[in-house]
């Protein structure tokens, strides 16, 4: 789930003015070119290209009846739209374009609504507020799968702590069914998951499956909260693709979409969007001499050597974290360490990655899961590759199930192989309800 996109779902279900004290510009002329980024059957979404003013980027939804197709990447028509504004200085905004789309040229103004405040680190060791720690999770499943709550997207070497350094925004999207889509590919399979908790909780753990041992497999393709009892509204926080309810809730049932990465298909996603905030650098040098792998290709075929590398028998898992450098020469670390190493190497060579939060289940027969949350934590690392994001384990440790057999043998049996759409879904939302404003 694009962040842009549910800042722009927020603004039109949450239109408040700025906090006391904040410097909000109420009008800004705009004339910039723009492509377009992506498309659904209901909606257009653009982004401008322009420094005007210190601007980083711009970006606006339009509802589909409200333009024109007048060729490739070239729409006319003129309303006001939601959107985002981004100044170089950090600035975010959050309003309407009020203006004239002409062949590739936007002309108009755009007034804030909204003016987002950069928040401050939230580290690993600082989540006790996101789960409960003597809630317990019962979870039937046709394959075993993690629960998924957070991610992160900084690190700190000099406590060696995982930092979340984005804004988690909460935006209404609709009542369930939800989706969020976060890869492609094919022979896919669809399963039915049904969740219930010890006692009533407002962040709903997310089922997925990871990737293990030497190469990535497989993908978590999309997952789509079905219901949720009671029956409650349900917001999407970004990062992470947290799910939280507008009241406590009992139980959850998903439908999650696995399907095998097919070497052949040529995802050309949203890169350019849905990535931005997951490329910046760890402030980590790493030091490629003393890494004897040579990372050929882009995409899946960097991370499978890189995953080759890391699963050779050459690395050890240890208590004891240590610098980068020294897992490289001595080849022994934390699972952190290999987590931090994974990232660091893929931002390295322009791959956009982050590290995902999450809860490992244990078996109690008749596809029963048991989750104990606050007890079990584990973490992954997640790239966003030529098929989306793909998530895997860096380095095979001993808590997580053994997925990538059990998986590999159920999608190769599957009926029907089917190519999912690619992640923008959700302007379906944006379409509704603008239509049910007007």
């Amino acid at each position: 789930m694009n962040a842009l996109i549910m800042l722009l779902l927020g603004v039109m279900l949450a239109i408040k003015p700025a906090a006391s004290g904040a410097s909000m510009v109420y009008s800004l002329s705009l004339s910039a070119p723009y492509f377009v980024v992506a498309t659904t059957n209901s909606s257009v979404i653009i982004e401008l290209l322009t420094q005007q003013g210190g601007i980083k980027y711009a970006v606006m939804v339009i509802p589909r009846a409200s333009v024109k197709l007048v060729g490739p990447g070239s729409i006319e028509g003129q309303g006001i739209f939601p959107g985002i504004l981004d100044f170089v200085n950090g600035t975010d905004y959050v309003g309407f374009y009020d203006g004239s789309i002409n062949s590739t040229l936007f002309v108009g103004s755009f007034t804030p609504v909204i003016v987002i405040n950069k928040p401050g680190a939230l580290s690993y060791s600082g989540l006790s507020n996101l789960a409960i720690s003597n809630l317990t999770v019962y979870v039937r499943s046709g394959i075993p799968v993690l629960l998924r709550y957070f991610v992160f997207d900084s690190y700190n070497s000099t406590s060696n702590e995982l930092i979340n350094t984005l804004n988690p925004i909460p935006v209404i999207t609709s009542y369930p069914p939800v989706t969020i889509d976060l890869a492609v590919g094919t022979d896919c399979n669809t399963y039915v998951i049904y969740e219930n908790f010890s006692q009533p909780i407002e962040a709903i753990p997310i089922p997925i499956t990871v990737n293990v041992g030497r190469s990535l497999t497989f993908m978590v393709a999309n997952i789509t909260l079905v219901n949720v009892v009671p029956f409650t509204e349900v917001d999407v926080l970004e990062p992470g693709d947290l799910l939280a309810s507008k009241e406590p809730i009992d139980a959850a049932v998903f439908k999650l979409t696995v399907c095998h990465i097919d070497q052949d298909l040529n995802y050309t996603g949203i890169e350019i969007l849905y990535a931005r905030d997951y490329v910046g650098s760890l402030g980590i040098n790493v030091s490629w001499e003393l890494i004897p792998v040579s990372f050929n290709g882009s995409g899946v075929l960097v991370i499978n050597a890189l995953l080759s590398y890391l699963n050779n028998g050459r690395f050890t898992i240890s208590n004891t974290t240590y610098p980068i450098d020294y897992t490289l020469v001595n080849g022994t670390g934390s699972y952190i360490d290999y987590v931090v190493l994974a990232m660091a190497i893929l931002r390295s060579l322009g791959i956009p990655t982050r590290v995902a939060l999450g809860f490992v289940g244990e078996p109690l027969g008749n596809g029963v899961y048991v989750y104990h949350i606050g007890g079990d934590a584990v973490i992954w690392v997640e790239a966003f590759t030529n098929f989306g994001w793909t998530a895997f384990e860096p380095i095979s440790i001993y808590k997580l199930h053994d997925y990538s057999q059990l998986l590999t043998t159920v999608l190769y049996t599957a009926s029907a192989s089917f190519l999912l759409m690619i992640p923008w879904i959700i302007g379906y939302y944006i379409y509704y309800y603008l239509s049910r404003k007007s």
